[in-house]
């Protein structure tokens, strides 16, 4: 399994669990058939800049630090920019075909933007399909990745 895919199953396992040590996201992962070693989740951690946060328990639990949309975006930018490869719209959907491995993490990153008119992204390994709200929206998408691309 790709690093980038472990992470997006990290990424479910901190949204969907109260997860306290590194332990339970290996166990986790077992869970999905990933087996991985302690300290390879120890890495992902610091890569995906985890945080313990209070649990609703009393104790800990690892968390995505909160940060500024704007700042998402941009990294949603810079990933496109190492990884794109062409950007294509069809009504409200718009295909984003990637170098192989990154479908996952801009998929992910996308999500974390929080575009209001993307109803949903699909990724596989090297590609993410982006359902947006409708034809316009999708056009908006594709200039505003264009653009943005454009000026890194």
């Amino acid at each position: 399994m790709r690093k980038n895919q472990r992470h997006e199953l990290i990424r479910q396992i901190i949204n969907d669990n109260e997860v306290e040590r590194q332990d339970d996201i290996v166990r986790l992962l077992k869970k999905r058939g990933v087996e991985v070693t302690q300290a390879t989740i120890s890495r992902d951690i610091k890569e995906l800049q985890l945080i313990k946060i209070a649990a609703k328990n009393g104790g800990v639990r690892y968390s995505f630090p909160k940060s500024d949309s704007s700042q998402i975006e941009q990294r949603f930018f810079s990933l496109l920019n190492s990884a794109l490869i062409s950007i294509r719209v069809q009504d409200q959907l718009v295909f984003i075909d990637l170098r192989p491995g990154n479908g996952p993490s801009i998929s992910a990153t996308l999500k974390q933007v929080h575009y209001s008119f993307v109803f949903a992204a699909v990724s596989d390994d090297s590609g993410v399909l982006v359902i947006c709200k409708d034809n316009e929206h999708a056009i908006e998408l594709k200039e505003r990745i264009t653009r943005s691309i454009a000026y890194i």
